[in-house]
């Protein structure tokens, strides 16, 4: 996958107005557009489940607000489905095919289920990396540093086709170092080719955002967390912290000469964040990482 830097980008809810649907895209394509190297906008899917796993869509299709976004920053999109929600299974090979050939979408990320306790109807994460691998698409699944026997996941998707992988959002390096040297090391061990790892970072501005992004499943150790809620500016310090991590995971990867392309994904997590993203963006892209140095960057 030739992208370096991604930038996810959230869609609004079903029941917005009209003029709000404009203001939003246009204050998005802007802060976009304000960004050196940002070639690919990743557009999550917002799903809700209740206590059986059944799927609430508050939110926009992904795909019709990627396509407005398209037009109007002139960049390329991908969306993320949860593949496991497609009733029958047989409807996430139709969804994939009308994204293609009605959205002209070439990316996309598939992401499983959230309580391995429920049987969901859905096609497993491998089913739909085989199911994609005949499509001509670049396809990725998603890597969770903290989850248990990560790195065999890992070589099962990238087996069954995986292009890339993008992370859970980071704030803590350890467990990103050591399943990416885990993974390197299986990859050589099967002789497969390491798929691409987007690391996603949001930066954080309040304590709520605190609050949601462990919600979400980020790693914020108490450390970490006791200095963002004591520093004068909660999102200076999130955009610190969150550049000392990525250095560090870079730093790993240069040093033991550890073969897996880096890329960004950069996300915001609520748009209040939208102006500090772009900060943290722009900072990230001048300090020329060697492992992400790109002609995008220029």
């Amino acid at each position: 996958m030739k992208h370096e830097i991604i930038f996810e980008v959230i869609p609004h809810t079903k029941n917005a107005s009209d003029s709000y649907t404009k203001k939003i895209i246009d204050r998005i394509a802007t802060t976009i557009n304000e960004i050196k190297g940002v070639s690919l906008l990743n557009i999550p899917e917002i799903v809700e489940e209740n206590h059986i796993g059944l799927p609430y869509y508050r939110n926009i299709d992904s795909r019709e607000f990627g396509l407005m976004l398209r037009q109007t920053c002139k960049k390329d999109i991908m969306v993320n489905t949860v593949v496991v929600h497609h009733n029958p299974k047989e409807i996430f090979e139709q969804w994939l095919d009308e994204s293609i050939s009605k959205y002209n979408i070439k990316n996309f990320v598939f992401v499983g289920s959230k309580i391995n306790s429920i049987k969901y109807p859905g096609p497993s994460i491998t089913e739909a990396n085989f199911i994609a691998r005949n499509k001509k698409i670049n396809f990725g699944n998603i890597f969770i540093p903290e989850r248990e026997n990560e790195a065999d996941r890992l070589i099962r998707k990238t087996a069954s086709g995986c292009n890339f992988f993008t992370s859970q959002v980071i704030f803590e390096p350890e467990n990103v170092i050591k399943i990416l040297d885990e993974y390197s090391i299986k990859c050589a061990e099967c002789n497969l080719k390491p798929a691409k790892v987007f690391l996603s970072f949001s930066p954080v501005s309040n304590l709520e955002d605190i609050s949601f992004v462990k919600w979400l499943g980020a790693e914020i150790k108490e450390k970490t967390e006791q200095k963002l809620k004591s520093s004068q500016n909660i999102g200076d310090e999130s955009i610190e912290i969150i550049i000392k991590a990525l250095n560090e995971i870079c730093d790993f990867i240069d040093r033991y000469k550890i073969n897996i392309p880096l890329g960004l994904n950069i996300e915001y997590i609520t748009l209040h964040n939208l102006e500090l993203a772009k900060d943290f963006a722009n900072k990230i892209i001048d300090l020329k990482l060697p492992v992400l140095i790109s002609e995008n960057y220029k």
